[in-house]
């Protein structure tokens, strides 16, 4: 069928789904669907330089041929830190920046009434300069997604007449930069912000970034506190313990992630109810828990992400003891870790029964796993081949192994040939371990219907000019097409970066998966997509088996 003999409200429809290079492609095409698809290449913005903003100012107030300005098709929004590069001589003393500008988007704002999503970095400064933006904020109709950053509790006033965004569904705050001060002589507490909350019915996911309340509400101010019901993910990074009287507010929460702030700032146990049980419960390292463990009831899925060093005594309950005890009050049926290898406790077939009764409904478990190294250190990497037997005990439906590689400061007084040859070796070794190690995790676990692998691509750029055995040498990727999944020029801006609450991942060149099935001679691998092997864990995780087939019976 040739796409233009629809007629235009089709094709509107179609062309819904581009924007930005992919809009102006199709657009050019033909004169027909230039005027269709056009408006398109706006729809979606990012700003990150003062240039661009001139330059996108210029553009978005422009019209189209039919006489309407280009920022009416303006749906997403990105005002990114970058935009405000520069600190003139009037400027020293601002929030880090050069705000000069600003009344370029106050213009471009006025003229966009159709944003549905906005991220706004550094806003209070930003409305002291140009007031305009309070109102095109609170006149957004449409808008379903908001972030902002660099707030306080005078920020708020903005949500005056909250009633106007009655459809927004996902608020972000965050309230200064990660290693930055505050605003300057600003207070920033919690009775503001759990005041504000009930005016958006419709709110189902909450982030909170860098809010450091002092004290935890009075009794009386607690107990006043209206329920927040329709909150369903409540995410929180780098703040204190007294901020979790906000979860008391929200019976329906479903997905919590959890890192408390980084500075040496004392944290209070805090008691209370017990909180609903939950979906998912992310936690940034496994001591945290400590503060609220008497709060949880069970989890679906439960992630650690700082790394665990399970034979530790360096508090008066050993992470094994603790991790164990945190098992049994939220009998998890999936779980990531990461996990710090001593070659004693956790390799044991002991610890891994013990974690069996106390989590017995784990089916789905996703390991990284690290050793600590020296600078004069050597692994050969022939403790992978000992996990299946230290696995054993758990009756895993999925399991996902991680072992990235590790290339470690050495001695100084080793050469640099001498230092990259050792890596080398050490590359290979992990490589050929992990190739070896799915057929052996297969005969271990009766009950496993899913396998990962990874990082099971080689690390070419170590490895350059290296021979390769041919079973290493065809697990190599593209080093420039990988996406990393953590991306540290992100982690360090406020509003953009996402807090990866699945797992704590470098970057992943290769992750292989299988589906364990029933063959002629057995349980065999047949090789997956991510894509499938994903969908197959979060199936196991959801529900708590995987519905059988018959090329996917067990071996009897």
């Amino acid at each position: 069928m040739d796409l233009l003999s629809l007629n235009d409200d089709v094709l509107l429809a179609i062309f819904a789904h581009l924007h930005g290079e992919d809009a102006l492609n199709v657009s050019l095409t033909s004169k027909r669907v230039y005027g269709l698809a056009a408006p398109r290449i706006a729809s979606h913005i990012v700003c990150a330089s003062p240039e661009e903003l001139r330059r996108l100012h210029a553009y978005l107030l422009s019209n189209i041929r039919d006489g309407t300005p280009r920022a009416r098709f303006l749906e997403k929004l990105d005002i990114d830190g970058c935009t405000f590069q520069g600190v003139t001589e009037h400027e020293q003393g601002s929030y880090m920046g050069n705000y000069s500008q600003v009344s370029l988007i106050g213009d471009i704002l006025l003229r966009a009434p159709n944003i549905c999503e906005l991220s706004f970095d550094k806003l209070h400064p930003c409305i002291e300069r140009d007031p305009r933006i309070v109102d095109v904020i609170r006149s957004l109709a449409s808008i379903v997604k908001l972030e902002v950053s660099v707030i306080a509790d005078v920020s708020f006033f903005i949500f005056d007449s909250a009633r106007l965004l009655d459809n927004l569904a996902h608020l972000c705050l965050a309230y200064h930069y990660s290693g930055y001060r505050p605003l300057f002589n600003q207070a920033q507490s919690l009775q503001p912000l759990i005041s504000l909350l009930p005016s958006f019915r419709h709110l189902h996911t909450l982030e909170i970034r860098r809010l450091d309340p002092k004290a935890r509400l009075s009794q009386a101010a607690r107990r006043s506190m209206r329920s927040l019901p329709s909150i369903r993910i409540l995410r929180l990074r780098d703040v204190s313990t007294s901020i979790l009287d906000l979860v008391d507010l929200c019976p329906n929460l479903s997905v919590f992630t959890m890192s408390l702030v980084l500075e040496d700032v004392e944290q209070t146990v805090i008691e209370g109810p017990k909180w609903p049980s939950l979906r998912l419960l992310g936690v940034d390292e496994l001591d945290d828990v400590r503060l609220y463990s008497t709060r949880l009831r069970t989890v679906d899925q439960l992630q650690i992400c700082g790394q665990i060093l399970l034979n530790s005594d360096t508090t008066a309950m050993s992470p094994k003891e603790r991790l164990l005890e945190l098992l049994r009050d939220t009998s998890p049926v999936g779980l990531y870790m990461c996990v710090k290898l001593s070659g004693q406790v956790e390799q044991s077939c002991g610890f891994w029964s013990d974690m069996a009764r106390a989590a017995p409904r784990l089916r789905s478990l996703e390991l990284q796993l690290y050793r600590p190294r020296t600078p004069d250190s050597w692994d050969d990497y022939s403790w992978v081949s000992e996990l299946p037997h230290a696995l054993c005990a758990l009756p895993l439906q999925c399991l996902r192994v991680l072992v990235p590689p590790d290339h470690h400061w050495r001695e100084p007084s080793l050469d640099r040939k001498a230092k990259v040859t050792r890596d080398q070796e050490e590359e290979i070794n992990r490589v050929k371990a992990l190739i070896a190690l799915p057929p052996l995790l297969v005969h271990a676990f009766p009950l496993l219907r899913c396998l990962s692998v990874g990082d099971a691509a080689p690390d070419m750029e170590l490895l350059e000019d290296t021979p390769l055995d041919p079973a290493v040498s065809a697990l190599q990727v593209d080093e420039e097409a990988v996406e990393w999944e953590w991306d540290y020029l992100r982690l360090v801006g406020a509003v953009g970066w996402g807090w990866d609450e699945l797992r704590h991942l470098m970057g992943i060149r290769r992750q292989r998966w299988w589906r364990v099935v029933y063959g002629p001679h057995g349980r065999e691998l047949v090789e997956i997509t991510s894509e499938e092997g994903e969908a197959a864990q979060q199936e196991i995780e959801t529900s708590g088996s995987m519905t059988l087939t018959e090329d996917s019976m067990p071996y009897h």
